[in-house]
């Protein structure tokens, strides 16, 4: 199937276009209102299994107004949207049907902010964005199907908003660039009060066959703070070199903590609701990146690599550890390499991997099979730019984790396109 798909994309001509920009809805001396955004789906083959799938889809509307002082202000407002079914499974027991219940959301929130832009003072953004982190660890991030996983970025299992490092939520973001001779230097900060509660609970906390639940709206995800700084030298196509932190203070305290017997079959059964705990740690994550290039998918070589440390800043599988939460310290890597080529950079190969590895003895040793979490794959790939709108693309992915990680990834082969706005 793979020669088959080559065969196809390789003949077909490069057709010349300019460089893809915003659309505009509106525009006068006072305003800007306009549209971005791309629509992209790949049937892929995973298990023996192949379907369609969507991929990560989005539109944004933007509105620039122009202020005094060279002030710019504005606001964007993006979604993500699962356009190709709305199916649901069906669950059917003897000779009663269940109901699908609701079916997964067709649009939803991906980004929310406002800001004010001074070519003196800087950028200020508040509300859901992407974080400073990500200024450090977008460089590789460019996989069509999968990737990410290493970096924490998008951490926990969500887009990172939670713990900032993704789409940060209800953040406060100000970053500055100051330009040079030999290239460009720009820092990022970052803060964010609370904005979710910790569903929390340990085994044996109070003794054998005991759980230990924390009351809702007790435990939480307190402030946020985020750093990063980058330096984009000229030389050669370009170096890159970047360093980021992202910090949440975890309140994980309570003088009201749920005790269950868990001793007996059936449901828990509550013995006391007035267990005093504290146990208040940090989620923190730090990240160095370095590229070679112009940028991924541009003419010539793009060669990017990132390196994470993390503490309660990754989630096992349910069930896969003993007597504590399934969070774990962790190390990670993710690299990405493309080479373009072509008469109007219409030949793209690319590859690379992610490595997400725990890092914590105590974690390690409690774990049910294993002894330690391990997430690998390697990525290789294929795309075909028909115009600046409209890309074709073939990925592959070789997974060799362990049995721990396995249940998170898996190899998958995958065609799909994409087409800009």
């Amino acid at each position: 199937m793979n020669s088959k798909i080559l065969k196809h994309l390789l003949p077909l001509p490069c057709l010349a276009a300019s460089a893809v920009q915003a659309v505009p809805i509106y525009q006068s001396n006072e305003v800007t209102l306009y549209m971005e955004g791309y629509f992209t789906a790949h049937m892929v083959n995973t298990r023996g299994d192949t379907q369609m799938q969507n991929g990560a889809s989005r539109i944004r509307i933007g509105l620039n107004v122009p202020a005094y002082d060279k002030w710019d202000t504005g606001f964007n407002v993006e979604w993500g949207i699962n356009a190709i079914s709305s199916a649901q499974n069906l669950i059917i027991q003897g000779d009663q049907q269940a109901a699908p219940g609701d079916r997964g959301e067709s649009l939803y929130l991906r980004q929310g902010h406002a800001f004010a832009k001074h070519p003196k003072w800087g950028d200020f953004t508040i509300g859901k964005q992407w974080s400073v982190y990500y200024e450090v660890t977008y460089i590789t991030d460019w996989y069509n199907v999968s990737g990410g996983l290493a970096s924490g970025t998008y951490a926990l299992g969500t887009d990172g908003g939670v713990s900032g490092t993704g789409r940060a939520d209800s953040a406060i973001t100000w970053r500055k660039a100051w330009e040079f001779e030999a290239g460009e230097f720009k820092i990022g900060l970052q803060y964010a009060n609370h904005v979710a509660d910790l569903d929390i609970a340990v085994d044996d906390v109070a003794g054998p066959d005991t759980l230990l639940v924390c009351p809702p709206g007790d435990c939480e995800y307190g402030q946020n703070q985020g750093i990063s700084a980058v330096y984009r030298a000229n030389i050669g196509k370009g170096l890159f070199l970047g360093l980021a932190y992202n910090r949440v203070q975890m309140d994980i305290a309570s003088d009201n903590g749920l005790i269950f017997d868990t001793s007996r079959s059936g449901d828990p059964i509550l013995i006391s609701d007035d267990f005093v705990f504290d146990a208040d740690s940090n989620d923190w994550t730090a990240a160095f990146g370095v590229y070679y290039g112009v940028s991924a998918y541009e003419k010539g070589w793009y060669a990017a690599l990132v390196l994470d440390r993390s503490q309660n800043n990754e989630l096992a599988p349910a069930g896969s550890v003993e007597g504590i939460t399934n969070f774990f310290d962790a190390k990670g890597s993710e690299s990405f390499i493309s080479y373009t080529w072509g008469a109007n950079n219409c030949y793209s190969i690319y590859g690379g991997h992610n490595l997400l590895r725990s890092d914590d003895n105590e974690f390690d040793r409690a774990l049910v099979v294993e002894n330690e979490f391990r997430l690998k794959q390697i990525y290789l790939g294929f795309q075909y730019r028909w115009n600046d709108r409209v890309k074709l693309y073939f990925e592959n992915a070789f997974d060799s984790s362990n049995d721990v990680a396995a249940p998170v990834v898996g190899d998958f082969s995958a065609v799909g396109f994409r087409v800009d706005i």
